[in-house]
């Protein structure tokens, strides 16, 4: 399981090998907003301004923002000069820059937000918080393997049942997201019912007849309340686990 988070007060250098994953903490920011709203383009505020509820504007704000000094300060530009651009199914992703490029991908479940970057390949992420009012079973038989939903229906006691559906649902996320194919990747196509919680090779078809893809998944170490998972595409990367210093104040930090 990838646990040990580190909070930094600058942003350390992406390197070769490396996967930075950060961890963002949105409690306590609305006396940012201003200043990170300054970080997006016009047509990023105009997509904020839609969301009827000032905390989701907010968080979208704070949590774009970040992703753009996070880029910024890893390719070597001004933060408000990266434009994130929608892939051909919907992922979003960069241009290359000067011959570089950085693979990343985010999540957001209430108040925390999730933001992986790579040089070595795809990457995907996912968090969730655990709600407990979810009928799990319903939901398992629709997205989930007969594997999976059989080793849900196994566990007797409420709570693990719970906490195991939802580190089998990031754990597919973070594969689909990393994937990115969206909704042309079935989640019910791939088995993630290991139980391995560190770097575990999981293979989606490519298609009917296809040798498919492998990622490799691990757990993350969110506390008692969440779960998250993160998908690789290179297994031989480096994780460090970060935690973003939300009172950098320029664009592109200092590192």
């Amino acid at each position: 399981m990838l646990s040990n988070w580190i909070p930094v007060d600058v942003l350390p250098a992406l390197e070769d090998g490396e996967v930075q994953l950060w961890q963002i903490q949105l409690s306590g920011t609305s006396s940012l907003i201003e200043h990170y709203s300054t970080l997006l383009s016009p047509s990023e505020q105009a997509h904020a301004s839609r969301f009827r509820h000032g905390q989701a504007r907010e968080h979208f704000t704070v949590g774009r923002a970040c992703l753009k000094i996070l880029l910024g300060s890893a390719l070597a530009v001004d933060s408000r000069s990266i434009k994130i651009e929608t892939g051909p199914n919907g992922k979003p992703e960069t241009r290359l820059l000067n011959g570089d490029k950085i693979f990343f991908n985010v999540a957001h479940s209430k108040n925390t937000i999730l933001i992986a970057l790579s040089r070595q390949g795809l990457v995907g992420v996912d968090v969730e918080y655990l709600d407990r009012l979810t009928d799990i079973m319903e939901v398992a038989r629709s997205n989930f393997t007969e594997d999976e939903i059989a080793s849900l229906a196994a566990i007797a006691e409420p709570e693990a049942r719970n906490r195991t559906f939802y580190r089998y649902w990031t754990r597919k996320e973070a594969v689909a997201k990393a994937d990115g194919r969206g909704l042309l990747l079935s989640l019910s196509s791939f088995d993630v019912s290991h139980d391995t919680m560190n770097l575990h090779p999981v293979r989606v078809s490519e298609s009917s007849d296809g040798e498919g893809k492998i990622y490799f998944v691990s757990d993350l170490d969110l506390g008692d309340q969440a779960a998250g998972a993160l998908s690789l595409e290179s297994p031989s990367c480096k994780v460090n686990r970060l935690i973003f210093p939300l009172d950098v104040s320029q664009g592109r930090p200092e590192r």
